[in-house]
């Protein structure tokens, strides 16, 4: 920490050029982490104190990918000056890759997700709505492809395998998950449910499956499914809250993942989840 002090001018408080505003867009433009989440003002609310924070909670390889934005940056704004700490620089790199695994482990970092245009998000859901019922399916498909491009989280659209159809994949904290979705005018029923499964069961052991529903799954139907499945469920009615509500999709499928984990239950619905934060 001595050493970042030094070479990001850290030593008072202030980190380089930044002010609270561009620090704030460069953590979320650069590395896609919420620098002014509550966790980080630990020791202080300073732009030094929350960084120095942030880097003694995450992993060494999240640590370092910070160092070496800040370190660019240093290098736009002061090419000269940063030549003259570069030998310190890699110091500090090069003892942090040689921390053993104990102390490098750490929290994944709080993600960013500023200038979310959630009205855009939800009118398009409700344009969905008023389409022909051929026409709703895809829509949603391509709708649900760009909530998840908005929060990162890296969707591949329909692909098909020998013999099925897979509406799409995408990843959260570094876990690829399958999606199935559904634009019915009924709920979904515990035979669909078992289909997407049984996709499921062909796959890796740690593969997980999201099935979102429009229209929200029937009580007979996920008690006939069951639990302890690899499927966790999430409702048209879900996501429209959680957009209303301002809430980034990822933190709503994470609340339904611990849900998951905890009971055994593949669905709970978003006024039923404790603790999920509101706007």
């Amino acid at each position: 920490m001595t050493i970042f002090n030094r070479i990001f001018d850290a030593e008072r408080g202030y980190l380089l050029d930044f002010s609270d505003r561009t620090i704030t867009l460069f953590f979320d433009e650069e590395l896609n982490i919420d620098i002014d989440d509550e966790q980080y003002k630990e020791d202080g609310t300073s732009k030094a104190k929350r960084v120095r924070c942030l880097l003694k909670k995450v992993d060494a390889d999240t640590a370092l990918r910070i160092l070496d934005r800040l370190w660019l940056y240093r290098m736009s704004i002061d090419a000269s000056g940063a030549m003259k700490d570069q030998a310190e620089y890699y110091a500090l790199i090069e003892s942090i890759k040689g921390l053993d695994d104990n102390l490098s482990a750490g929290l994944p970092p709080k993600k960013s997700f500023f200038g979310i245009d959630y009205m855009h998000l939800i009118s398009e859901m409700e344009r969905i709505k008023l389409l022909d019922p051929h026409s709703r399916g895809y829509e949603f498909e391509v709708w649900l492809n760009e909530l998840f491009k908005v929060f990162r989280m890296a969707p591949r659209g329909s692909f098909r395998n020998t013999g099925e159809q897979i509406d799409g994949s995408f990843r959260m904290d570094g876990s690829y998950y399958l999606m199935e979705a559904k634009w019915h005018s009924k709920e979904t029923p515990a035979s669909d449910l078992h289909a997407f499964q049984g996709k499921l069961n062909g796959k890796a052991s740690w593969t997980r499956g999201v099935f979102i529903s429009w229209q929200g799954f029937s009580s007979d139907g996920l008690t006939a499914f069951g639990n302890g499945n690899r499927i966790v469920c999430i409702s048209g009615k879900d996501i429209h809250q959680c957009l209303k509500s301002k809430i980034p999709f990822p933190v709503l499928l994470e609340a339904k993942l611990r849900h998951a984990s905890e009971t055994g239950a593949c669905y709970v619905a978003y006024d039923d989840i404790k603790n999920l934060p509101k706007s």
